[in-house]
């Protein structure tokens, strides 16, 4: 392919992090993309349902040149065209992410009305569950300018998947306001998202009640939403547990549960990693820190965030970023502690 970045997934150890991340800036910026050794340090290598659902489906928002789109494929040649508006449905195949699918397609949905119905998994290993993007990483992209919405129909576990999402987006205000996340403020309440399918309602409830249990000593006011649907295609449980601060941070644990597990345990597990985020005393999750990298090289200006921790997604993120955008980040700490992330936005604007 003639002038494409070319990455070499061996060299990277994001796994589908890389090629999420690549399509997605390839699409904006215009710029065509060849991807080798895919996933190349997974046990399993290659392009999975997830990746292949993402891939095609923004290859569709922006009339994309796709070559080596099928299952278990190391190569990728994604050659983007013009993004225009798309109205969707999107169906990724068994339980694969839901919100992994919604990253790749964020960047190109900052330029036009996109709209999405996917059915895959909601809340699944490896992944961000669908609630931390509407509790921590929308609230922090909208500031920024962009114009997201996403709402939850139906709960989607592995393997069978099954849940359904409702995405939309309208033209962001470009170029985005820098993103700073670097004071932490007061703790002032936590909110609890529990919810069970196919499963004893009492499943939902007592994992919120384990996980506020486990943080009583908090002395805090509680939120819970607690869902419950006792007959769907789809079996499993969840829980969300988030700290909100007064100056907008917002720190987060989750579990799933699993046969055997008790709903007790998967509650205490939620409460556990929120407590290991609250630790460190930074404003910005760790599991938010990468998803921001793109955003932040996008922005107009300087963008600054202070990590609970250092991710190799983060790291994963900054090098596939630099390769298409004209920035260099600043990355101040060592992988699994506290980081400082700053860069000088390239003030994109179409």
């Amino acid at each position: 392919m003639a002038d494409a970045i070319e990455i070499d997934g061996s060299m990277m150890e994001g796994g589908g992090q890389t090629i999420r991340t690549a399509l997605a800036l390839s699409a904006l910026a215009r710029k065509p993309v060849k991807i080798t050794k895919a996933r190349a340090s997974r046990p399993k290598p290659g392009l999975k349902p997830q990746h292949l659902a993402a891939a095609e489906t923004l290859a569709e928002i922006c009339s994309a040149g796709l070559r080596g789109a099928k299952p278990n494929s190391t190569e990728l040649e994604f050659s983007p065209n013009e993004i225009k508006p798309a109205n969707l449905n999107v169906r990724i195949g068994t339980a694969g992410s839901i919100s992994l699918l919604l990253q790749q397609v964020l960047p190109v949905s900052l330029l036009q009305e996109i709209k999405l119905r996917i059915v895959g998994g909601t809340n699944v290993a490896w992944a961000p569950p669908v609630e931390f993007l509407q509790a921590a990483l929308f609230p922090v992209l909208r500031k920024s300018g962009a114009r997201l919405d996403l709402k939850v129909r139906k709960r989607g576990f592995f393997p069978k998947g099954q849940g359904v999402v409702h995405f939309s987006s309208k033209p962001a205000k470009l170029p985005l306001k820098p993103i700073s996340l670097t004071e932490l403020g007061g703790l002032e309440s936590i909110e609890i998202v529990s919810s069970s399918a196919s499963l004893p309602k009492d499943v939902s409830r007592n994992q919120a009640v384990a996980a506020r249990h486990a943080l009583q000593h908090l002395n805090l006011d509680f939120i819970e939403k607690i869902e419950s649907s006792e007959h769907l295609a789809t079996i499993g449980s969840a829980i969300s547990v988030f700290a909100r601060f007064s100056k907008g941070a917002v720190l987060s644990g989750s579990a799933l549960g699993m046969k055997g597990k008790p709903a007790e345990q998967v509650g205490k597990e939620a409460a556990q990693a929120l407590l290991a985020e609250l630790e460190a005393k930074q404003p910005c999750d760790s599991h938010l820190a990468d998803q921001l990298i793109p955003f932040m090289a996008l922005a107009k200006g300087k963008s600054e965030i202070r990590a609970t921790k250092l991710t190799q997604h983060c790291l994963t993120n900054i090098a596939v970023t630099e390769k298409f955008l004209p920035v260099k980040f600043s990355v101040r700490g060592s992988l699994g502690e506290p980081a400082e992330i700053s860069v000088e936005g390239h003030a994109f604007s179409p």
